[in-house]
Protein backbone atom coordinates (compact mmCIF):
# COMPACT_ATOMS: atom_id res chain seq x y z
CA UNK A 1 0.00 0.00 0.00
CA UNK A 2 2.87 2.37 0.83
CA UNK A 3 4.24 1.92 -2.69
CA UNK A 4 0.98 3.04 -4.29
CA UNK A 5 0.78 6.02 -1.94
CA UNK A 6 4.27 6.95 -3.15
CA UNK A 7 3.04 6.82 -6.73
CA UNK A 8 0.11 9.02 -5.74
CA UNK A 9 2.58 11.52 -4.25
CA UNK A 10 4.46 11.44 -7.53
CA UNK A 11 1.29 12.07 -9.55
CA UNK A 12 0.43 15.10 -7.44
CA UNK A 13 3.94 16.59 -7.58
CA UNK A 14 4.39 15.95 -11.31
CA UNK A 15 0.95 17.43 -11.93
CA UNK A 16 1.95 20.58 -10.03
CA UNK A 17 4.95 21.04 -12.32
CA UNK A 18 3.00 20.21 -15.48
CA UNK A 19 0.17 22.60 -14.57
CA UNK A 20 2.53 25.55 -14.76
CA UNK A 21 3.81 24.32 -18.13
CA UNK A 22 0.23 24.06 -19.38
CA UNK A 23 -0.38 27.68 -18.46
CA UNK A 24 2.66 28.66 -20.52
CA UNK A 25 2.20 26.22 -23.40
CA UNK A 26 -1.54 25.58 -23.57
CA UNK A 27 -2.87 29.02 -22.74
CA UNK A 28 -0.12 31.38 -23.92
CA UNK A 29 1.27 29.20 -26.73
CA UNK A 30 4.88 29.65 -25.56
CA UNK A 31 6.89 26.47 -26.10
CA UNK A 32 9.58 25.80 -23.50
CA UNK A 33 11.63 22.68 -22.89
CA UNK A 34 13.43 24.38 -19.99
CA UNK A 35 10.60 23.87 -17.53
CA UNK A 36 12.31 21.00 -15.72
CA UNK A 37 15.43 23.16 -15.49
CA UNK A 38 13.46 25.84 -13.66
CA UNK A 39 12.24 23.04 -11.41
CA UNK A 40 15.93 22.25 -10.83
CA UNK A 41 16.53 25.86 -9.72
CA UNK A 42 13.88 25.45 -7.05
CA UNK A 43 15.07 21.99 -6.06
CA UNK A 44 18.75 22.86 -5.84
CA UNK A 45 18.14 26.17 -4.06
CA UNK A 46 15.98 24.48 -1.44
CA UNK A 47 18.44 21.59 -1.07
CA UNK A 48 21.52 23.82 -0.73
CA UNK A 49 19.99 26.28 1.72
CA UNK A 50 18.50 23.59 3.97
CA UNK A 51 21.48 21.23 3.88
CA UNK A 52 24.38 23.70 3.99
CA UNK A 53 22.85 26.56 5.95
CA UNK A 54 20.00 24.99 7.88
CA UNK A 55 17.30 27.14 6.36
CA UNK A 56 13.63 26.38 6.73
CA UNK A 57 12.18 24.40 3.80
CA UNK A 58 9.65 27.11 2.93
CA UNK A 59 12.26 29.87 3.01
CA UNK A 60 14.58 27.94 0.70
CA UNK A 61 11.66 27.21 -1.63
CA UNK A 62 10.68 30.88 -1.73
CA UNK A 63 14.25 31.88 -2.63
CA UNK A 64 14.28 29.32 -5.42
CA UNK A 65 11.04 30.73 -6.79
CA UNK A 66 12.45 34.26 -6.81
CA UNK A 67 15.62 33.15 -8.61
CA UNK A 68 13.60 31.18 -11.16
CA UNK A 69 11.27 34.14 -11.73
CA UNK A 70 14.19 36.46 -12.43
CA UNK A 71 15.93 34.00 -14.76
CA UNK A 72 12.67 33.15 -16.50
CA UNK A 73 11.94 36.82 -17.09
CA UNK A 74 15.41 37.36 -18.53
CA UNK A 75 15.03 34.33 -20.81
CA UNK A 76 11.66 35.61 -22.01
CA UNK A 77 13.11 38.85 -23.39
CA UNK A 78 14.96 37.34 -26.40
CA UNK A 79 12.38 34.56 -26.70
CA UNK A 80 9.62 37.01 -27.63
CA UNK A 81 11.02 37.62 -31.09
CA UNK A 82 11.64 33.98 -31.98
CA UNK A 83 9.54 31.53 -33.96
CA UNK A 84 8.48 28.28 -32.31
CA UNK A 85 11.41 26.35 -33.78
CA UNK A 86 14.02 28.76 -32.46
CA UNK A 87 12.20 29.14 -29.15
CA UNK A 88 12.55 25.40 -28.62
CA UNK A 89 16.28 25.64 -29.34
CA UNK A 90 16.67 28.64 -27.03
CA UNK A 91 14.92 27.00 -24.08
CA UNK A 92 16.81 23.78 -24.75
CA UNK A 93 20.03 25.77 -24.55
CA UNK A 94 18.90 27.47 -21.35
CA UNK A 95 18.10 24.08 -19.85
CA UNK A 96 21.56 22.79 -20.76
CA UNK A 97 23.22 25.89 -19.27
CA UNK A 98 21.31 25.64 -16.00
CA UNK A 99 22.04 21.94 -15.56
CA UNK A 100 25.65 22.47 -16.62
CA UNK A 101 26.09 25.18 -14.01
CA UNK A 102 24.77 23.08 -11.15
CA UNK A 103 27.13 20.26 -12.18
CA UNK A 104 30.09 22.64 -12.39
CA UNK A 105 29.59 24.14 -8.92
CA UNK A 106 31.25 21.88 -6.31
CA UNK A 107 29.09 23.14 -3.45
CA UNK A 108 26.04 21.82 -5.34
CA UNK A 109 27.42 18.31 -5.43
CA UNK A 110 28.85 18.23 -8.94
CA UNK A 111 27.81 15.24 -11.05
CA UNK A 112 26.17 13.49 -8.11
CA UNK A 113 24.17 16.49 -6.94
CA UNK A 114 22.92 16.99 -3.41
CA UNK A 115 21.85 13.75 -1.70
CA UNK A 116 20.74 12.66 1.75
CA UNK A 117 18.87 15.90 2.32
CA UNK A 118 17.36 16.44 5.76
CA UNK A 119 13.74 15.41 6.05
CA UNK A 120 11.34 18.27 5.47
CA UNK A 121 9.70 19.80 8.51
CA UNK A 122 6.55 21.86 8.01
CA UNK A 123 5.33 23.63 11.12
CA UNK A 124 6.51 20.74 13.30
CA UNK A 125 5.19 18.12 10.89
CA UNK A 126 8.01 15.73 9.94
CA UNK A 127 7.65 14.43 6.39
CA UNK A 128 9.52 11.14 6.28
CA UNK A 129 7.22 8.60 4.63
CA UNK A 130 5.06 8.63 1.50
CA UNK A 131 1.99 8.83 3.74
CA UNK A 132 3.41 11.95 5.41
CA UNK A 133 3.86 13.58 2.01
CA UNK A 134 0.35 12.82 0.73
CA UNK A 135 -1.40 15.85 2.21
CA UNK A 136 1.39 18.39 1.46
CA UNK A 137 1.63 17.08 -2.11
CA UNK A 138 -2.12 17.38 -2.55
CA UNK A 139 -2.19 20.88 -1.08
CA UNK A 140 0.68 21.96 -3.33
CA UNK A 141 -1.03 20.59 -6.44
CA UNK A 142 -4.34 22.25 -5.52
CA UNK A 143 -2.55 25.53 -4.86
CA UNK A 144 -0.81 25.51 -8.25
CA UNK A 145 -4.06 24.42 -9.91
CA UNK A 146 -5.93 27.30 -8.27
CA UNK A 147 -3.36 29.88 -9.37
CA UNK A 148 -3.22 28.59 -12.94
CA UNK A 149 -7.01 28.29 -13.16
CA UNK A 150 -7.54 31.78 -11.78
CA UNK A 151 -5.23 33.18 -14.44
CA UNK A 152 -6.10 30.88 -17.32
CA UNK A 153 -9.89 31.15 -17.01
CA UNK A 154 -9.95 34.90 -16.43
CA UNK A 155 -9.77 37.97 -18.67
CA UNK A 156 -5.98 37.67 -18.39
CA UNK A 157 -6.19 34.09 -19.62
CA UNK A 158 -8.37 35.23 -22.49
CA UNK A 159 -5.60 37.62 -23.52
CA UNK A 160 -3.08 34.78 -23.28
CA UNK A 161 -5.24 32.70 -25.59
CA UNK A 162 -5.45 35.63 -27.98
CA UNK A 163 -1.65 35.86 -27.98
CA UNK A 164 -1.48 32.13 -28.64
CA UNK A 165 -3.83 32.46 -31.62
CA UNK A 166 -2.60 35.74 -33.13
CA UNK A 167 -0.33 38.17 -31.26
CA UNK A 168 -0.67 40.85 -33.96
CA UNK A 169 -4.46 40.93 -33.72
CA UNK A 170 -4.25 40.86 -29.91
CA UNK A 171 -1.93 43.86 -29.87
CA UNK A 172 -4.24 45.70 -32.28
CA UNK A 173 -7.00 45.40 -29.66
CA UNK A 174 -4.96 47.29 -27.08
CA UNK A 175 -3.29 44.40 -25.25
CA UNK A 176 0.39 44.66 -24.33
CA UNK A 177 1.63 41.40 -25.84
CA UNK A 178 5.20 41.98 -24.70
CA UNK A 179 4.25 42.44 -21.04
CA UNK A 180 1.96 39.41 -21.01
CA UNK A 181 4.58 37.12 -22.54
CA UNK A 182 7.27 38.22 -20.10
CA UNK A 183 4.93 37.97 -17.11
CA UNK A 184 3.62 34.49 -17.92
CA UNK A 185 7.12 33.16 -18.59
CA UNK A 186 8.39 34.52 -15.27
CA UNK A 187 5.36 33.35 -13.31
CA UNK A 188 5.39 29.82 -14.68
CA UNK A 189 9.13 29.60 -14.05
CA UNK A 190 8.51 30.45 -10.39
CA UNK A 191 5.72 27.87 -10.16
CA UNK A 192 8.03 25.28 -11.72
CA UNK A 193 10.65 26.08 -9.06
CA UNK A 194 7.99 25.61 -6.37
CA UNK A 195 7.15 22.15 -7.70
CA UNK A 196 10.85 21.35 -8.15
CA UNK A 197 11.57 22.15 -4.50
CA UNK A 198 8.78 19.83 -3.41
CA UNK A 199 10.04 17.04 -5.66
CA UNK A 200 13.56 17.44 -4.26
CA UNK A 201 12.20 17.42 -0.70
CA UNK A 202 10.09 14.34 -1.41
CA UNK A 203 13.04 12.45 -2.93
CA UNK A 204 15.49 13.97 -0.41
CA UNK A 205 17.92 14.67 -3.23
CA UNK A 206 18.55 17.14 -6.05
CA UNK A 207 20.60 15.69 -8.89
CA UNK A 208 21.04 16.38 -12.62
CA UNK A 209 19.34 13.07 -13.35
CA UNK A 210 16.17 14.05 -11.50
CA UNK A 211 15.72 17.28 -13.49
CA UNK A 212 17.34 16.20 -16.77
CA UNK A 213 16.07 16.31 -20.34
CA UNK A 214 14.14 13.07 -19.97
CA UNK A 215 12.17 14.66 -17.14
CA UNK A 216 11.38 17.63 -19.41
CA UNK A 217 9.97 15.20 -21.96
CA UNK A 218 7.92 13.52 -19.24
CA UNK A 219 6.37 16.84 -18.22
CA UNK A 220 5.63 17.61 -21.89
CA UNK A 221 4.00 14.21 -22.29
CA UNK A 222 1.78 14.88 -19.29
CA UNK A 223 0.49 18.13 -20.84
CA UNK A 224 -0.02 16.60 -24.28
CA UNK A 225 -1.75 13.45 -23.01
CA UNK A 226 -4.01 15.40 -20.68
CA UNK A 227 -4.92 18.18 -23.09
CA UNK A 228 -3.44 21.63 -23.60
CA UNK A 229 -5.28 24.54 -21.96
CA UNK A 230 -7.20 22.08 -19.78
CA UNK A 231 -5.86 21.95 -16.24
CA UNK A 232 -7.98 18.99 -15.16
CA UNK A 233 -6.59 17.14 -18.16
CA UNK A 234 -3.08 17.81 -16.86
CA UNK A 235 -3.88 15.98 -13.62
CA UNK A 236 -5.30 13.11 -15.68
CA UNK A 237 -2.20 13.15 -17.88
CA UNK A 238 0.06 12.95 -14.80
CA UNK A 239 -1.83 9.89 -13.61
CA UNK A 240 -1.53 8.24 -17.04
CA UNK A 241 2.20 8.88 -17.35
CA UNK A 242 3.17 8.02 -13.76
CA UNK A 243 1.03 4.89 -13.45
CA UNK A 244 2.32 3.30 -16.65
CA UNK A 245 5.48 2.08 -14.95
CA UNK A 246 3.85 0.37 -11.93
CA UNK A 247 1.16 -1.16 -14.15
CA UNK A 248 3.85 -2.76 -16.33
CA UNK A 249 6.00 -3.89 -13.40
CA UNK A 250 3.48 -4.74 -10.69
CA UNK A 251 0.28 -5.59 -12.53
CA UNK A 252 1.60 -7.15 -15.75
CA UNK A 253 4.69 -8.35 -13.82
CA UNK A 254 7.40 -7.38 -16.33
CA UNK A 255 11.02 -7.20 -15.31
CA UNK A 256 12.12 -3.59 -14.62
CA UNK A 257 14.54 -3.52 -17.58
CA UNK A 258 11.96 -4.91 -19.97
CA UNK A 259 9.27 -2.65 -18.51
CA UNK A 260 11.43 0.37 -19.33
CA UNK A 261 11.61 -0.56 -23.02
CA UNK A 262 7.89 -1.36 -23.15
CA UNK A 263 7.18 1.99 -21.51
CA UNK A 264 9.06 3.82 -24.28
CA UNK A 265 7.19 1.86 -26.95
CA UNK A 266 3.84 2.63 -25.33
CA UNK A 267 4.73 6.32 -25.08
CA UNK A 268 5.66 6.48 -28.74
CA UNK A 269 2.61 4.60 -29.97
CA UNK A 270 0.29 6.55 -27.68
CA UNK A 271 1.65 9.89 -28.90
CA UNK A 272 1.33 8.82 -32.54
CA UNK A 273 -2.25 7.63 -32.07
CA UNK A 274 -3.14 10.67 -30.00
CA UNK A 275 -1.83 13.14 -32.58
CA UNK A 276 -3.74 11.28 -35.29
CA UNK A 277 -7.07 10.59 -33.61
CA UNK A 278 -7.32 13.07 -30.75
CA UNK A 279 -4.70 15.85 -30.97
CA UNK A 280 -6.55 17.87 -28.32
CA UNK A 281 -5.62 15.29 -25.66
CA UNK A 282 -7.74 13.34 -23.19
CA UNK A 283 -9.66 16.46 -22.11
CA UNK A 284 -9.80 19.17 -24.79
CA UNK A 285 -9.71 22.88 -24.14
CA UNK A 286 -12.93 24.14 -22.58
CA UNK A 287 -14.10 20.69 -21.46
CA UNK A 288 -15.34 20.26 -17.91
CA UNK A 289 -17.59 17.73 -16.21
CA UNK A 290 -19.91 20.50 -15.01
CA UNK A 291 -20.04 21.98 -18.50
CA UNK A 292 -20.82 18.56 -19.95
CA UNK A 293 -23.71 18.02 -17.55
CA UNK A 294 -25.04 21.50 -18.21
CA UNK A 295 -24.73 20.97 -21.95
CA UNK A 296 -26.76 17.79 -21.74
CA UNK A 297 -29.54 19.58 -19.93
CA UNK A 298 -29.54 22.29 -22.61
CA UNK A 299 -29.05 20.04 -25.61
CA UNK A 300 -32.38 21.09 -27.10
CA UNK A 301 -31.08 24.63 -27.47
CA UNK A 302 -27.99 23.65 -29.46
CA UNK A 303 -27.19 25.95 -32.37
CA UNK A 304 -27.55 24.44 -35.80
CA UNK A 305 -25.12 25.68 -38.46
CA UNK A 306 -27.31 26.01 -41.54
CA UNK A 307 -26.04 27.17 -44.90
CA UNK A 308 -28.97 29.50 -45.63
CA UNK A 309 -28.83 31.32 -42.29
CA UNK A 310 -29.44 35.04 -42.66
CA UNK A 311 -28.47 37.48 -39.91
CA UNK A 312 -31.26 39.35 -38.18
CA UNK A 313 -29.71 42.62 -39.27
CA UNK A 314 -30.29 41.76 -42.94
CA UNK A 315 -33.92 40.97 -42.18
CA UNK A 316 -34.34 44.32 -40.48
CA UNK A 317 -32.66 46.20 -43.30
CA UNK A 318 -34.66 44.53 -46.04
CA UNK A 319 -37.90 45.15 -44.17
CA UNK A 320 -37.41 48.83 -43.43
CA UNK A 321 -35.04 50.07 -46.13
CA UNK A 322 -35.28 47.85 -49.18
CA UNK A 323 -33.80 50.18 -51.79
CA UNK A 324 -30.13 50.68 -50.93
CA UNK A 325 -29.79 52.62 -54.16
CA UNK A 326 -26.68 54.42 -55.33
CA UNK A 327 -26.50 57.96 -53.87
CA UNK A 328 -27.41 60.81 -56.19
CA UNK A 329 -24.92 63.49 -57.15
CA UNK A 330 -26.68 65.94 -54.84
CA UNK A 331 -26.46 63.46 -51.97
CA UNK A 332 -22.73 62.93 -52.55
CA UNK A 333 -22.12 66.66 -52.61
CA UNK A 334 -24.11 67.13 -49.40
CA UNK A 335 -22.06 64.44 -47.68
CA UNK A 336 -18.84 65.99 -48.98
CA UNK A 337 -19.79 69.36 -47.52
CA UNK A 338 -20.67 67.69 -44.21
CA UNK A 339 -17.26 66.03 -44.21
CA UNK A 340 -15.49 69.38 -44.65
CA UNK A 341 -17.55 70.94 -41.87
CA UNK A 342 -16.83 68.15 -39.34
CA UNK A 343 -13.93 68.56 -36.87
CA UNK A 344 -10.68 66.76 -37.67
CA UNK A 345 -10.02 63.76 -35.44
CA UNK A 346 -6.93 62.28 -37.10
CA UNK A 347 -4.43 64.05 -39.31
CA UNK A 348 -1.26 62.87 -41.03
CA UNK A 349 1.39 65.29 -42.28
CA UNK A 350 4.09 64.21 -44.71
CA UNK A 351 4.04 60.53 -43.68
CA UNK A 352 6.54 58.54 -45.73
CA UNK A 353 7.77 54.96 -45.73
CA UNK A 354 10.17 53.03 -47.94
CA UNK A 355 10.91 49.32 -48.02
CA UNK A 356 14.26 49.24 -49.78
CA UNK A 357 13.64 50.74 -53.19
CA UNK A 358 9.84 50.47 -52.90
CA UNK A 359 7.95 53.61 -51.93
CA UNK A 360 5.01 52.45 -49.83
CA UNK A 361 3.97 55.91 -48.62
CA UNK A 362 5.12 59.23 -50.05
CA UNK A 363 4.33 62.47 -48.21
CA UNK A 364 0.82 61.40 -47.22
CA UNK A 365 -1.54 64.08 -45.94
CA UNK A 366 -4.82 62.53 -44.80
CA UNK A 367 -7.63 63.79 -42.59
CA UNK A 368 -10.31 61.76 -40.85
CA UNK A 369 -13.24 63.76 -39.50
CA UNK A 370 -15.68 63.06 -36.68
CA UNK A 371 -18.93 61.29 -37.53
CA UNK A 372 -17.94 60.69 -41.16
CA UNK A 373 -16.74 57.86 -43.37
CA UNK A 374 -13.56 58.39 -45.35
CA UNK A 375 -12.57 55.92 -48.07
CA UNK A 376 -9.13 55.03 -49.36
CA UNK A 377 -9.19 53.57 -52.85
CA UNK A 378 -6.66 52.74 -55.53
CA UNK A 379 -5.23 49.86 -57.54
CA UNK A 380 -3.49 46.87 -55.96
CA UNK A 381 -0.08 47.82 -54.64
CA UNK A 382 -1.01 51.46 -54.12
CA UNK A 383 -0.15 51.23 -50.41
CA UNK A 384 -3.61 51.38 -48.84
CA UNK A 385 -3.09 48.65 -46.24
CA UNK A 386 0.35 50.10 -45.51
CA UNK A 387 -1.40 53.31 -44.52
CA UNK A 388 -3.36 51.39 -41.88
CA UNK A 389 -0.13 49.77 -40.67
CA UNK A 390 1.46 53.19 -40.36
CA UNK A 391 -1.50 54.73 -38.56
CA UNK A 392 -1.73 51.92 -36.00
CA UNK A 393 1.99 51.60 -35.25
CA UNK A 394 2.47 48.19 -36.85
CA UNK A 395 5.00 49.87 -39.16
CA UNK A 396 7.03 52.91 -38.12
CA UNK A 397 7.12 55.77 -40.68
CA UNK A 398 10.44 57.08 -41.92
CA UNK A 399 9.17 60.65 -41.69
CA UNK A 400 6.04 62.63 -40.94
CA UNK A 401 3.55 63.13 -38.17
CA UNK A 402 0.34 61.33 -37.17
CA UNK A 403 -1.94 63.24 -34.80
CA UNK A 404 -4.96 61.76 -33.04
CA UNK A 405 -6.95 64.42 -31.18
CA UNK A 406 -3.80 66.53 -31.46
CA UNK A 407 -1.59 63.86 -29.80
CA UNK A 408 1.42 62.51 -31.67
CA UNK A 409 1.23 58.78 -32.37
CA UNK A 410 4.56 58.22 -34.11
CA UNK A 411 6.78 56.10 -31.86
CA UNK A 412 3.92 54.44 -30.01
CA UNK A 413 3.27 50.69 -30.06
CA UNK A 414 0.06 49.26 -31.59
CA UNK A 415 -1.50 48.51 -28.19
CA UNK A 416 -0.80 52.06 -27.04
CA UNK A 417 -2.47 53.53 -30.12
CA UNK A 418 -5.48 51.25 -29.68
CA UNK A 419 -5.86 52.42 -26.09
CA UNK A 420 -5.83 56.02 -27.29
CA UNK A 421 -8.89 55.36 -29.41
CA UNK A 422 -7.93 54.05 -32.86
CA UNK A 423 -8.32 50.38 -33.82
CA UNK A 424 -8.35 48.46 -37.04
CA UNK A 425 -9.79 45.36 -38.65
CA UNK A 426 -7.87 43.13 -41.05
CA UNK A 427 -8.55 42.15 -44.63
CA UNK A 428 -7.94 38.50 -43.68
CA UNK A 429 -10.20 38.88 -40.59
CA UNK A 430 -7.76 37.32 -38.07
CA UNK A 431 -10.31 36.05 -35.57
CA UNK A 432 -9.15 33.79 -32.75
CA UNK A 433 -10.46 30.54 -34.18
CA UNK A 434 -10.34 28.41 -31.02
CA UNK A 435 -12.20 31.02 -29.01
CA UNK A 436 -15.95 31.40 -29.22
CA UNK A 437 -17.50 34.38 -30.97
CA UNK A 438 -18.39 35.84 -27.58
CA UNK A 439 -14.83 35.40 -26.27
CA UNK A 440 -13.47 37.08 -29.41
CA UNK A 441 -15.57 40.15 -28.73
CA UNK A 442 -15.02 40.12 -24.96
CA UNK A 443 -11.29 40.24 -25.52
CA UNK A 444 -11.72 43.60 -27.28
CA UNK A 445 -13.46 45.33 -24.35
CA UNK A 446 -11.12 47.84 -22.77
CA UNK A 447 -10.30 48.45 -19.11
CA UNK A 448 -11.04 44.98 -17.74
CA UNK A 449 -9.69 44.71 -14.16
CA UNK A 450 -9.28 40.95 -14.55
CA UNK A 451 -6.49 41.52 -17.06
CA UNK A 452 -4.23 42.68 -14.23
CA UNK A 453 -2.74 40.08 -11.87
CA UNK A 454 -3.01 42.24 -8.76
CA UNK A 455 -6.72 42.93 -9.13
CA UNK A 456 -7.32 39.35 -10.27
CA UNK A 457 -6.18 37.96 -6.92
CA UNK A 458 -6.80 40.88 -4.54
CA UNK A 459 -10.23 42.03 -5.79
CA UNK A 460 -11.96 38.85 -6.99
CA UNK A 461 -15.51 40.13 -6.48
CA UNK A 462 -14.86 43.32 -8.45
CA UNK A 463 -13.27 41.25 -11.20
CA UNK A 464 -16.23 38.88 -11.34
CA UNK A 465 -18.70 41.78 -11.54
CA UNK A 466 -16.68 43.40 -14.30
CA UNK A 467 -16.52 40.09 -16.17
CA UNK A 468 -20.31 39.84 -16.16
CA UNK A 469 -20.56 43.40 -17.47
CA UNK A 470 -18.00 42.62 -20.15
CA UNK A 471 -19.98 39.57 -21.20
CA UNK A 472 -23.17 41.62 -21.50
CA UNK A 473 -21.47 44.37 -23.51
CA UNK A 474 -19.86 41.86 -25.86
CA UNK A 475 -23.13 40.02 -26.36
CA UNK A 476 -24.82 43.33 -27.14
CA UNK A 477 -22.30 44.01 -29.91
CA UNK A 478 -22.77 40.50 -31.30
CA UNK A 479 -26.50 41.10 -31.40
CA UNK A 480 -25.89 44.45 -33.06
CA UNK A 481 -24.24 42.70 -36.01
CA UNK A 482 -26.86 39.93 -36.03
CA UNK A 483 -24.61 37.20 -34.59
CA UNK A 484 -26.00 36.94 -31.06
CA UNK A 485 -27.23 33.39 -31.53
CA UNK A 486 -23.68 32.28 -32.44
CA UNK A 487 -22.12 33.53 -29.20
CA UNK A 488 -20.99 30.07 -28.06
CA UNK A 489 -19.80 28.88 -31.48
CA UNK A 490 -16.00 28.74 -32.07
CA UNK A 491 -14.95 31.39 -34.55
CA UNK A 492 -13.21 28.75 -36.66
CA UNK A 493 -16.60 27.11 -37.40
CA UNK A 494 -18.09 30.21 -39.06
CA UNK A 495 -18.51 30.97 -42.73
CA UNK A 496 -16.42 33.78 -44.20
CA UNK A 497 -19.31 36.24 -44.17
CA UNK A 498 -20.03 35.46 -40.54
CA UNK A 499 -16.39 36.00 -39.59
CA UNK A 500 -16.58 39.46 -41.15
CA UNK A 501 -19.54 40.32 -38.95
CA UNK A 502 -17.84 39.01 -35.78
CA UNK A 503 -14.69 40.93 -36.74
CA UNK A 504 -16.75 44.12 -36.96
CA UNK A 505 -18.36 43.38 -33.58
CA UNK A 506 -14.90 42.89 -32.10
CA UNK A 507 -13.70 46.23 -33.39
CA UNK A 508 -16.85 47.99 -32.20
CA UNK A 509 -16.47 46.48 -28.72
CA UNK A 510 -13.29 48.50 -28.21
CA UNK A 511 -15.51 51.61 -28.32
CA UNK A 512 -12.68 53.42 -30.07
CA UNK A 513 -13.33 56.83 -31.62
CA UNK A 514 -11.61 55.94 -34.90
CA UNK A 515 -12.23 52.66 -36.75
CA UNK A 516 -10.02 51.57 -39.64
CA UNK A 517 -11.82 48.89 -41.67
CA UNK A 518 -9.70 47.02 -44.19
CA UNK A 519 -11.96 45.82 -47.03
CA UNK A 520 -14.92 44.97 -44.78
CA UNK A 521 -17.12 43.83 -47.71
CA UNK A 522 -14.54 42.09 -49.87
CA UNK A 523 -14.76 38.39 -50.64
CA UNK A 524 -18.18 37.86 -49.07
CA UNK A 525 -21.45 36.76 -50.57
CA UNK A 526 -23.79 39.49 -51.81
CA UNK A 527 -26.32 38.63 -49.10
CA UNK A 528 -23.81 39.87 -46.50
CA UNK A 529 -22.84 43.12 -48.22
CA UNK A 530 -25.97 45.10 -47.34
CA UNK A 531 -25.61 43.93 -43.75
CA UNK A 532 -22.05 45.19 -43.52
CA UNK A 533 -22.79 48.52 -45.17
CA UNK A 534 -25.85 49.14 -43.01
CA UNK A 535 -23.83 48.44 -39.87
CA UNK A 536 -21.01 50.77 -40.88
CA UNK A 537 -23.51 53.54 -41.58
CA UNK A 538 -25.03 53.00 -38.14
CA UNK A 539 -21.57 53.32 -36.61
CA UNK A 540 -21.11 56.65 -38.39
CA UNK A 541 -24.49 57.80 -37.10
CA UNK A 542 -23.25 57.03 -33.58
CA UNK A 543 -20.65 59.77 -34.07
CA UNK A 544 -17.62 57.55 -34.63
CA UNK A 545 -14.99 58.24 -37.26
CA UNK A 546 -14.55 55.54 -39.90
CA UNK A 547 -11.97 54.99 -42.60
CA UNK A 548 -12.42 52.12 -45.06
CA UNK A 549 -10.06 50.59 -47.57
CA UNK A 550 -12.18 49.06 -50.30
CA UNK A 551 -11.88 47.93 -53.93
CA UNK A 552 -15.60 47.75 -54.61
CA UNK A 553 -16.61 51.19 -55.89
CA UNK A 554 -20.29 50.41 -55.26
CA UNK A 555 -19.40 50.02 -51.58
CA UNK A 556 -17.38 53.23 -51.61
CA UNK A 557 -20.17 55.15 -53.33
CA UNK A 558 -22.66 53.89 -50.78
CA UNK A 559 -20.54 54.68 -47.72
CA UNK A 560 -17.95 57.35 -48.32
CA UNK A 561 -18.44 60.98 -47.40
CA UNK A 562 -14.98 61.74 -48.76
CA UNK A 563 -12.58 59.61 -50.82
CA UNK A 564 -8.80 59.62 -51.27
CA UNK A 565 -7.29 58.03 -54.39
CA UNK A 566 -3.83 56.44 -54.00
CA UNK A 567 -1.23 55.57 -56.64
CA UNK A 568 2.19 54.13 -55.82
CA UNK A 569 2.12 55.37 -52.26
CA UNK A 570 0.79 58.86 -53.06
CA UNK A 571 -2.53 60.60 -52.70
CA UNK A 572 -3.14 61.82 -56.27
CA UNK A 573 -6.79 62.88 -56.00
CA UNK A 574 -9.59 63.35 -53.50
CA UNK A 575 -13.26 64.26 -53.44
CA UNK A 576 -16.53 62.44 -54.04
CA UNK A 577 -16.48 59.03 -55.66
CA UNK A 578 -18.41 60.50 -58.62
CA UNK A 579 -15.69 63.09 -59.17
CA UNK A 580 -12.95 60.48 -59.01
CA UNK A 581 -14.60 57.96 -61.31
CA UNK A 582 -15.41 60.65 -63.87
CA UNK A 583 -11.70 61.30 -64.38
CA UNK A 584 -10.47 59.33 -67.46
CA UNK A 585 -6.92 59.14 -66.08
CA UNK A 586 -7.98 57.73 -62.70
CA UNK A 587 -10.32 55.27 -64.40
CA UNK A 588 -7.42 54.09 -66.53
CA UNK A 589 -5.18 53.67 -63.48
CA UNK A 590 -7.84 51.84 -61.52
CA UNK A 591 -9.44 49.69 -64.20
CA UNK A 592 -6.56 49.51 -66.68
CA UNK A 593 -8.74 50.90 -69.51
Amino acid sequence: MTVWISYLDQILLYAALALSLNLLLGYAGQVSVAHAAFGAIGGYTMAYTTQAHGWNFLLGTALGMVIAFVIGTIVALPALKLTVEYLILLTLGVSSVILGLVVAIPSLGGTYGLINLPAVDLFGWHLRSPTDWLIPSGVAMVLVYAVCHRIGESPAGRVLKGIREDPVATGALGKNVFAYKVAVFGLTSALAAFAGALIAGWLRLATPGVFGFSFSLTVFAIVIFGGMANLTGTVVGAAIVVLLEPILERVIDLEPAKAGYVELIVYGLALAVLMRLRPQGALPEGFSVWGLLRGRRQSTGRIEMVADWVPTTVQRVVEHDPAHEEPTLEEEQRREHAWHDAPVVLQTKGVSKRFGGIIAADELDIELRRGTITALVGPNGAGKTTVFNLLTGAVAPDAGSILLHGEELVGLQPHQIARRGMVRSFQDVRLFNRLSCLQNVMLAVQGQPGEHAGKLFLSPRAVDRAEQETRERALAWLRFVGMGEFAAVPAGALSYGQTKLVSLARVLATEADVLLLDEPASGIDTKWVDTMLDLIEQVRDQGRTVCVVEHNLHVVGRLADHTYFMELGRITAQGTIAELTSSPRLAEVYFGT
